[in-house]
């Protein structure tokens, strides 16, 4: 009730801004101390009974964050204390790219949904390591967390199972799991590696780099 509140309160500003920045905004604010703290006391936890596993993983609940909110892992702990399962983060490259010109993201109001064509705009896997692995140190995550891979734009597909495969290397000590994604239109080509020879050679690439961990296969609904 009190963030149902808090949101009425907000909605009418976070509208008056271009849809990115307003959601950038959120993003790095929930980070903020003492809001994931807040937000803890105020969703309960995940009814034991929900608790599901899934190759290898204990999940608080079959209900998780996808990849595409929170690409860069701004705010993991917000996500834990809003009662998610697992949380996934990305899509990340192994380079840092900017991804497609702005504006990007466009809110369909009526029917309270959004459309994206971002293009996979991150800060490359190294950095969501290095904030992962800082994250870890202050406060391990009690849920699963995993990162959501890709291509960079540049890379042409003959070349992408060498940039999949270092995203999973520069990932794998910081995260429970990783997603090939070969799903987005919004990358020139990237579903033409969905099929046939090119998830082959991106999984052969991928499964030694991963280190173990469980890797899982983002592909496009048609």
């Amino acid at each position: 009730m009190l963030l149902d509140g808090a949101w009425r309160l907000a909605r009418p500003l976070a509208f008056r801004l271009d849809a990115e920045r307003a959601h950038d905004l959120v993003l790095r604010g929930i980070a903020r101390p003492p809001v994931p703290a807040l937000l803890r006391r105020l969703a309960p936890p995940p009814s034991p009974t929900l608790a599901v596993e899934l190759a290898g993983l204990r999940l608080a609940s079959p209900v998780g964050l996808a990849a595409g909110m929170d690409k860069d892992g701004v705010a993991v702990p917000a996500w834990e204390a809003l009662g998610f399962g697992f949380i996934e983060l990305g899509t990340v490259t192994p380079r840092p790219q900017p991804g497609n010109p702005r504006p990007r993201l466009f809110r369909l109001v009526p029917e309270r949904s959004l459309v994206n064509r971002m293009g996979f705009n991150n800060a490359g896997a190294e950095a969501l390591a290095r904030t992962l692995a800082a994250l870890r140190a202050r406060r391990p995550p009690t849920v699963p967390v995993g990162a959501n891979i890709g291509r960079n734009k540049t890379t042409p597909n003959e070349e992408a199972p060498a940039d999949y495969a270092a995203a999973a290397a520069a990932l794998r000590e910081v995260v429970d799991w990783i997603t090939v994604n070969v799903s987005s239109p919004n990358t020139p080509g990237l579903r033409d590696l969905q099929a046939g020879e090119g998830i082959a050679r991106i999984l052969d690439a991928v499964l030694p780099a991963a280190g173990g961990r469980p890797v899982f296969v983002k592909l496009s609904p048609d």
